[in-house]
């Protein structure tokens, strides 16, 4: 027999073609079993989302519900508490603090929940789009979320100081009693964290479910976003937290001790401070770059404004309590000497009810009104300024990580400059060179080798990238938290203010109540005094001029001279008027010499004209005339600012605004305006004035001065801008007249 029978190999053929429908390939195994794998990734999602929703519907109604109920009785608690915390006012039972927007995520959960719900149940695996179900939900879940995350912080902190209360605590333990008859649960905290730890999870069930879903499923580009997006959620909660946590890290309340400044000092801190020092350095010299914020620039300056104006309201207010102290005690002393000087009189009676009066302002109503200013007024805005140490704390801390940051980026440029000199020597090295073979003919070898770009140090990039990771995240977050503290700190000024008026109207009404009615008295009725001052004048000077009868008065006894000026300047002879200085150029008139040391000092294009004249109002202000060449010094002031340049005249040096020059062009006649040069303007002093600060000058009678500007930097056209023998000063308008 030579093979088998032809039934048998047909029968055997049969028998292969059924085990070969018995076993897929592996194509359809794979797809089975990520089927499998996906649904168990679905009823998994759906599940946990249902405990979840559970666990926080139970949050809602064993404790909050439960502690809205006894809000009266723990609030009562808590202010039998206040005395014991240095007098401060307790603030309650904080429910919108302890369990934030609790309510609104419960509603987002539930809403999302629901719609996982109906999109699993009843539908095969080709009908369930969870993807696209979570990209419906995703705006309502960042928003809900991200407000929850961002207050957890602050309620774990208060929850602590609830729960260091025993009576509060008992409170919060039946709300725990009620819950655990549901579900496991430790205590309020457990609950409290379960909406972060279940958004930080969304991303880990998408990355899930995209790995199981097949690439022909219609859901898997809704499934790719969602990941996407819950993964964009939990990395800004994540990048939050971190920015939080490093700002808390500097926010310490009080002073250190020095024992812990020293026990600070190391290699590393001296390492890092030299550092920063250096960077500070290299950026005033302009020898480095730096990294400019202006929008963090213009909030800072913002909030320095606000604080600014603040301390001199304070101040203000402070001396200004502290004068009108002293004007009542005084007034109420002058009523005393009044009734002592009237005690024989007849009309002590009326004289009585002035001193009452006097006394009653000094007493009663100046103490209310202070009382009503230190509480309505002071005491909120001096919280309010020990409240930006914090701030400025951060602020300093943002500086020195940003001194960090362009550090590493110096250090980053300085190893590819490096790197590049290496590469560009190792290249010159391999230049084409010629060999020769064997048959004495020249080959060539080879051409220049380009080397590949030699990557950053490990330890270079990890610096530059922690760096840059701290100096962002101090930036951000007080560029998110400053804007609103200024915010608040503006509207509490403004009722702080509103208050003060309030307090001053109130006052000023109530002492006027008091004062009115002496005007009815007969002692002032009968008087024929009208013109009170001037007869007051009159009587005081008179009595001064008896006192030269006695031979114990001095002969330089000039209090009267001294009156007469503070009452009235007119009733005095001024003195006469000089005569107008020569002009002499000794001011900042330029000449043709000048402009001919400007053009060998300075290359052509630094020189600039005047387009206009200026007058400087400032005593570091450079004035110019219209068609004086300056050459530029810097273009900026010391601060930075480019609103102001540092220029030469050849006369001398000074500060200018860019606005009234223009590059020179054609030579020094294009913009000549010395036909119309404006003459100086003489004024003398007819008064003595002595100075109270460096940006003031003194004046004599008779001393004769330029007139430079005839307001201040603020507009104020009663205080004048004058020069006097190179000197420049604020001195009163009324002082001066002018020269004929």
């Amino acid at each position: 027999m030579n093979g088998p029978p032809q039934h048998l190999e047909q029968k055997l053929a049969t028998l292969r073609a059924q085990l070969n429908d018995l076993q897929p390939d592996q194509l359809q195994l794979v797809k089975k079993k990520n089927a499998e794998f996906r649904g168990k990734v679905v009823k998994e999602i759906l599940k946990t989302e249902t405990i979840y929703v559970r666990d926080i519907k139970l949050c809602q109604k064993g404790f909050m519900t439960v502690l809205e109920e006894k809000q009266h009785e723990i609030n009562e608690i808590l202010a039998r508490q206040a005395p014991e915390e240095e007098g401060k006012t307790a603030k309650g039972l904080e429910l919108d603090i302890l369990f934030g927007n609790m309510e609104e995520v419960i509603n987002v959960s539930e809403n999302f929940m629901n719609s996982l719900a109906a999109a699993v149940e009843g539908n095969s695996s080709e009908q369930q789009f969870i993807g696209k179900c979570v990209m419906d939900h995703s705006s309502g879940i960042h928003s809900a979320y991200a407000t929850y995350c961002r207050n957890h912080d602050d309620a774990i902190a208060l929850l602590e100081k609830y729960e260091e209360n025993p009576e509060v605590q008992e409170y919060i333990n039946q709300g725990l009693e009620l819950v655990r008859q549901s579900t496991n649960c430790w205590d309020l905290a457990s609950f409290l964290i379960k909406p972060v730890q279940r958004i930080l999870k969304y991303h880990l069930l998408m990355a899930e479910l995209y790995k199981y879903t097949e690439e022909d499923h219609p859901d898997r580009p809704n499934i790719q976003q969602a990941l996407t997006a819950m993964t964009d959620i939990a990395n800004s909660i994540n990048e939050f937290k971190r920015r939080k946590d490093l700002v808390m890290k500097y926010r310490k309340p009080g002073q250190e001790a020095i024992s812990d400044k020293i026990g600070k000092i190391n290699m590393h801190s001296i390492k890092k401070k030299s550092q920063r020092m250096n960077q500070k350095i290299t950026r005033i010299t302009g020898l480095a770059a730096q990294t400019i914020d202006d929008d963090f620039d213009k909030m800072e300056r913002r909030f320095r404004v606000i604080e600014k104006t603040i301390k001199i309201f304070v101040t203000d207010i402070n001396s200004y309590l502290e004068q009108l102290k002293t004007a009542t005690s005084a007034e109420a002393q002058v009523g005393h000497d009044i009734s002592d000087y009237y005690a024989s009189q007849s009309n002590l009676h009326d004289v009585n009810k002035y001193e009452i009066a006097q006394r009653h302002l000094a007493n009663k109503l100046y103490k209310d009104y202070t009382i009503f200013v230190q509480q309505r007024v002071l005491s909120p805005l001096e919280s309010l300024l020990n409240m930006f140490e914090g701030p400025h704390k951060l602020i300093q801390k943002r500086h020195h990580k940003l001194l960090d940051y362009d550090s590493c980026m110096s250090k980053v440029e300085k190893t590819k400059d490096k790197d590049k000199l290496k590469q560009s020597k190792h290249v010159k090295s391999e230049r084409l060179t010629e060999d020769e073979d064997e048959g004495g003919r020249k080959l060539t070898v080879g051409s220049p080798r380009r080397l590949k770009e030699k990557k950053l140090p490990k330890e270079v990039k990890d610096e530059k990238e922690v760096a840059r990771k701290n100096y962002e995240a101090m930036n951000i977050q007080l560029k998110d938290e400053i804007p609103k503290l200024c915010e608040m700190s503006l509207a509490i000024f403004k009722s702080c203010v509103v208050a003060f008026v309030e307090a001053e109207r109130d006052h000023i009404s109530s002492t006027l109540k008091k004062i009115y009615p002496l005007l009815e008295l007969s002692i002032v009725q009968n008087s024929e005094v009208r013109d009170i001052l001037p007869t007051f004048e009159v009587s005081h000077r008179s009595a001064v001029d008896r006192q030269y009868h006695f031979t114990f008065v001095p002969n330089n006894f000039d209090k009267k001279e001294k009156l007469d000026r503070r009452l009235s300047r007119r009733s005095m002879q001024p003195v006469p008027p000089p005569t107008k200085p020569s002009q002499p150029n000794t001011n900042n008139n330029q000449s043709e010499s000048h402009r001919g040391k400007l053009e060998k000092r300075y290359p052509s294009e630094r020189l600039f004209l005047a387009a206009s004249d200026f007058r400087a109002k400032e005593p570091m202000e450079l004035s110019l005339r219209k068609g004086d060449t300056v050459g530029i010094i810097k273009q900026q002031d010391p601060t930075g600012g480019e609103n102001r340049w540092y220029v030469d005249n050849g006369v001398s040096q000074g500060f200018v605004p860019p606005s009234v020059l223009q590059p020179r062009e054609g030579g020094v006649d294009a913009c000549d305006g010395g036909s119309d040069e404006e003459q100086p303007v003489y004024f003398y002093a007819e008064w003595s004035f002595e100075a109270t600060g460096p940006t003031e000058l003194s004046l004599n009678p008779g001393m004769v001065v330029r007139l430079v500007s005839d307001t201040d930097v603020e507009g104020n056209s009663e205080w004048w801008l004058v020069a006097h023998e190179g000197q420049q000063g604020y001195v009163p308008a009324n002082y001066l007249a002018r020269i004929p």
